[in-house]
């Protein structure tokens, strides 16, 4: 009962004070709250995510350097991108999070946008390397889901990466932030939904039996519905406080 008293309490002043006071309010209340058994099964969710991220990537990196070829960098780095750094950037924020408990909101800020960078330049790098391997065997580009899911995945990556650069040079607008948090949601879905997508390509298909294949998306999935679950609520939060202004 505590910590839904706690939980009300937050949401009901996150309605009336700036994003830096309801972050360091969120921080005191997490603090004093007394653990009970919704936070601690919501912190072991949280740690089995990370425990699947760091599998997928240390998983699907091996399996696919086993056979070393130039297209075997684009599935890591795009793993790399979207199941560890965009995920992990996303759960950070979260309350019952057992990694950043704890931390102050300019700390999170920081841990968030470094993140970001670094799964950016990992897209941008595993589409440079799928391009370039299409153009040396002849390929077809964007002809396939996967491909074209990818596609709209990276156009939106752009997109809110230019959304949070400007936010950060200090464009404070209620709106930019809402902007960059509408579309980072979008973008990590479509993100995981092509990483889904690629597992039932033409490049897995013949590494792997379907048995396998459906186990990697169910896995996948788990971990990105998770993930995109609570960045949901953060922005159905933000929005509801956006249209009260």
């Amino acid at each position: 009962m505590n910590g839904e008293k706690t939980e009300s309490a937050f949401y009901e002043m996150s309605s009336r004070i700036p994003d830096d006071a309801i972050a360091e309010k969120k921080l005191e209340l997490r603090k004093s709250g007394q653990p009970d058994l919704r936070m601690t099964f919501l912190s072991l969710v949280d740690a089995l995510s990370h425990a699947l991220a760091i599998w997928l990537v240390v998983y699907l990196s091996w399996d696919c350097f086993s056979h070393f070829e130039l297209l075997a960098w684009h599935g890591p780095l795009f793993t790399l991108a979207y199941v560890l750094f965009m995920t992990e950037g996303l759960l950070i924020f979260l309350p019952h999070s057992v990694l950043t408990r704890g931390w102050g909101h300019k700390h999170l800020v920081k841990l968030h946008w470094i993140l970001q960078l670094l799964g950016f330049i990992c897209i941008v790098l595993g589409m440079i390397i799928i391009v370039v391997y299409k153009l040396l065997n002849n390929k077809r580009h964007f002809a396939k889901p996967h491909s074209i899911t990818g596609l709209v995945a990276v156009i939106l990556a752009v997109l809110v990466s230019l959304f949070g650069w400007k936010y950060h040079l200090g464009f404070k607008m209620s709106n930019l932030k809402l902007a960059h948090t509408a579309l980072g949601v979008v973008a990590y879905g479509v993100g995981m939904a092509a990483q889904i997508l690629g597992y039932f390509s033409n490049y897995y298909k013949k590494k792997h039996d379907v048995d396998w294949r459906v186990f990697l998306s169910v896995i996948t999935g788990m971990l990105g519905l998770v993930a995109f679950l609570f960045a949901s609520m953060s922005l159905y939060r933000r929005t509801m406080t956006f249209l009260r202004k």
